[in-house]
């Protein structure tokens, strides 16, 4: 995304958790983390934090890893829908005929398991346990290698390298609490896919909404 665009997503996040103060530094270091990100999957990830019953502003790790699940296509019920996938196809295949699965992170879960110990094991509630944290396991490596190549083969300590010395006062990456209210009112234009938030809502939802629209 460009940098005015991660800096209309500063400025959702401030309008949507007006508790927070972070300062023009911490502002700046959440823009050079996102900027790697797609605009619509990036704003897409701050719009459902916000809307979550989370009290506080969320580490710009947690936007980057919610957006990757995004564009995985994968909720928090993952593990949940995969395993009912792994029972479904017990019943009907059996331990004798292996089924092919094309949710890759359930294949593998799948191939490191075997196939015939998850038909046969008589300790449900155990291999149901063992499962999820294979899952879990195999979910975590697929997130931080879609963010690596989201972020173009850059890992998260290498974009924050030399951020110990302080970006250039005035420089392009400066950017104002007056011009950031001025992009918080349209001024540098609509944000794209700006009308899923534009007609409002409640709670921080919506005072962000008012602000970015």
């Amino acid at each position: 995304m460009t940098e005015v665009e991660t800096k209309r997503i500063t400025t959702l996040l401030v309008a949507a958790y007006p508790g927070w103060k972070p300062s023009e530094a911490t502002l700046q270091l959440y823009e050079r983390m996102l900027l790697p990100l797609d605009a619509g999957v990036a704003q897409a990830a701050v719009l459902r934090i916000i809307r979550s019953p989370r009290e506080f502003a969320p580490p710009v790790g947690s936007i980057c890893h919610e957006a990757v699940r995004l564009t995985l296509g994968q909720g928090d019920s993952g593990a949940e829908a995969a395993w009912a996938e792994v029972a479904a196809a017990i019943r009907s295949h059996g331990s004798y005929r292996i089924p092919r699965f094309a949710n890759q992170e359930l294949a593998q879960v799948v191939a490191a398991m075997d196939w015939k110990e998850l038909c046969r094991n008589p300790n449900v509630e155990a291999t149901r346990a063992h499962f999820f944290r294979l899952y879990e396991a195999f979910h975590q490596s697929t997130i931080a290698r879609r963010l690596e190549e989201l972020s173009g083969g850059a890992h998260c300590s290498e974009l924050a390298e030399g951020w110990a010395a302080p970006l250039p006062i005035g420089g392009p990456e400066k950017t104002s609490q007056t011009q950031r209210g001025s992009i918080a009112n349209g001024i540098e234009g609509r944000d794209p896919g700006a009308d899923e938030y534009a007609g409002g809502g409640s709670g921080a939802a919506g005072r962000a909404a008012g602000r970015a629209a």
